[in-house]
């Protein structure tokens, strides 16, 4: 549902008196983030759900990861509202690993930081997706050192791939990371 920049809207059939499906056009950007942001009294949203999937993708999938020795989220901006939801997703993740099996950076001393707010690129043309791209990879910086690691990028959703492209690209370039590999929670069709 998120593929379509939370602009989707649903298409429900009610019975009228006569038995037959109307079809009700109800928006779906609301759920949806009361959902993903946890907007709700009490709701901490998907983050946790998406933070004990990804332990759960690690522990079943050991020997593709066997020799990363660094696990980040393609972060999120400093003021983003309602939540920057990746860093909520990585902390969850970080709370799963009760036994320290997998290298999770430590959520209260992130090695990749986004510096400010960029152009969103959901629901945009593929070219406008990479300047998006760009310009999220320029408004990063590392806080730690990231020289010679296997890096395991986590992020939520894979449209084009260009984030996880223009982010491996930035950890290789700048930091020196000696391999970057994406995990995704979500690919959008097509």
């Amino acid at each position: 549902m998120l593929e379509q920049d939370l602009r989707l809207e649903s298409e429900l059939a009610l019975l009228h008196a006569s038995g037959c499906p109307r079809p009700v056009r109800r928006p779906l950007e609301q759920t949806i983030k009361e959902y993903k942001y946890g907007l709700r009294d009490g709701s901490q949203g998907w983050g946790v759900i998406f933070g004990r999937l990804i332990v759960g993708w690690l522990e079943a999938n050991e020997d593709l990861v066997a020799d990363i020795n660094l696990i980040i989220g393609n972060p999120t901006a400093p003021n983003r509202a309602p939540l920057q939801h990746i860093e909520q997703m990585m902390k969850a993740a970080h709370a799963e690993d009760r036994l320290d099996r997998w290298p999770i950076a430590d959520p209260d001393s992130p090695v990749l930081i986004k510096t400010r707010e960029t152009t969103k690129s959901a629901g945009s043309r593929w070219s406008d997706k990479m300047e998006a791209a760009r310009e999220h990879a320029a408004a990063l910086k590392l806080r730690r050192g990231v020289e010679g690691k296997r890096i395991l990028l986590v992020d939520d959703v894979f449209t084009t791939g260009s984030q996880v492209h223009t982010v491996g690209q930035f950890l290789i370039q700048k930091g020196n990371a000696r391999e970057v590999r994406g995990l995704v929670l979500a690919r959008v069709p097509g």
